[in-house]
């Protein structure tokens, strides 16, 4: 039964790849704005709501994908301006061609010698791989896994998350609650949040200081919807939003990382076209609404939460609604997120920068870190940006295992840093 499962799911899998076309980004190129002053950029902002623009990064040297029919506008006006510039990726649809080789090949193999799906980090998982995976931890792992049911999406599809921890009265634990995927687009991201799991779940005796003394929660897809649609044959791999119907509006989705209360909607695009889109008020989209259920129902202990994206090798805390403004405990923040980095660059060099989100990435209003520090309170909220490679969102399948191992390692590291400040919670902790 097993092998045949395996067989059906890569049959379908191989099948999707061929047989419908999706959005084309045939000679699509992304281009590296190299500014010779930070400031130069400011010039750039009316090209964030052009509808054949798409920013890949807000940082002091953006990379900004732009359809055929905008590049010469796009380089006469970096020429304009004096903006230096390089073109880094000469057509986008060939790295997609290339990653659904890729994928074709994994699979063909997958035939001749099928284990289970999900034994290895050699492949992008589908949403169906994810969710089964879920549940076959928390089936063959009982007395350390509960699964959570966390709601549904718009399209109605299920939304799950696991908690782990050791067996026992974990009321004076602290909680850390990991989210994956509010972009879409963004495939490196779940697989850093699975792998978490694995570890976790399936070598249990190798961390047991942070499943003795930590509840962990972890949501690999907050927004399966767009997940989906990216991995679809007919989708488009570059989606972010959710596949939200706006009324009024042909254009789909909501940005759900604008869609959080602080500072919701100040300063961003407002057309439903765009692609930060905040929706309608805070909180209008399902997906938004399952992350602060989540961090609601565990407030009182919850003490880290870290939102995983891509890319740039960045772990951000508050605020990136204002450049200028840092939390009250942003030396608290920073040190804790040193420790992350400081471990994480130990194991290959790959090296992160630690700072607030406005300061290392840009101005961006709504978001999930910046709520949990500012309206619950979790006094360790974070951005997680992991490392670039490929199309700019993704490494190569072949480097997946690196990028997800290295960064669990970042991860235990952190959590350790909450063990020593947090447990056991006292009654004064837990208020």
């Amino acid at each position: 039964m097993r092998i045949t499962s395996v067989f059906l799911l890569a049959l379908g899998v191989v099948l999707s790849l061929g047989l419908c076309q999706g959005k084309s980004y045939e000679n699509y190129k992304v281009y590296q704005v190299t500014p010779d002053k930070e400031e130069d950029l400011a010039v750039l902002i009316p090209w964030t709501e052009k509808d054949n623009v798409d920013f890949w990064d807000t940082t002091a040297q953006p990379r900004v994908m732009v359809s055929p029919s905008e590049q010469k506008n796009f380089e006469d006006f970096l020429q304009k301006h004096n903006l230096p510039y390089s073109v880094t990726i000469e057509n986008v649809q060939t790295t997609i061609d290339q990653e659904r080789e890729e994928k074709k090949a994994y699979w063909a193999a997958r035939e001749v010698s099928p284990r289970h799906v999900t034994d290895d980090f050699q492949h992008f998982w589908s949403y169906d791989e994810i969710n089964s995976y879920l549940r076959r931890m928390a089936t063959e792992n009982p007395q350390y896994v509960t699964l959570l049911p966390l709601g549904e999406t718009f399209e109605g599809r299920e939304v799950l998350g696991l908690r782990i921890t050791s067996p026992g009265n974990d009321a004076n634990r602290p909680i850390i609650y990991i989210d994956a995927t509010i972009h879409a687009r963004e495939w490196i991201a779940p697989m850093v949040a699975v792998y978490i799991i694995h570890e976790l779940a399936e070598h249990t005796t190798d961390h047991l200081s942070v499943l003795d003394n930590v509840v962990w929660i972890i949501q690999p897809l907050v927004n399966p919807d767009g997940y989906e649609f990216t991995y679809a044959a007919d989708g488009d791999r570059f989606w972010r939003k959710t596949r939200t119907i706006n009324e009024n509006s042909d254009c789909l989705g909501v940005d759900a990382n604008r869609n959080y209360d602080h500072y919701w909607a100040n300063g961003v695009a407002s057309g439903e076209c765009t692609l930060t889109y905040a929706g309608t008020a805070p909180f209008s989209v399902a997906e938004s609404r399952i992350v602060r259920d989540v961090v609601m129902a565990n407030v009182d202990r919850m003490k880290l939460y870290i939102s995983l994206h891509s890319y740039g090798s960045l772990f951000m805390y508050p605020f990136s609604s204002h450049r200028n403004v840092l939390p009250e405990n942003f030396r608290f923040q920073h040190e804790a997120g040193d420790v992350f980095a400081e471990a994480l660059y130990a194991v290959n060099q790959t090296p992160y920068r630690v700072g607030n989100g406005a300061g290392i990435l840009g101005v961006s209003s709504g978001t999930s870190k910046d709520w949990t520090y500012s309206g619950p309170g979790i006094p360790l909220s974070y951005t997680l940006e992991l490392p670039r490679g490929g199309t700019g969102f993704d490494p190569p399948a072949t480097a997946i295992e690196g990028v997800v191992s290295e960064t669990f390692v970042g991860i235990r590291a952190i959590a350790g840093f909450v063990v020593e400040r947090y447990y056991p919670l006292s009654v004064a902790q837990k208020a």
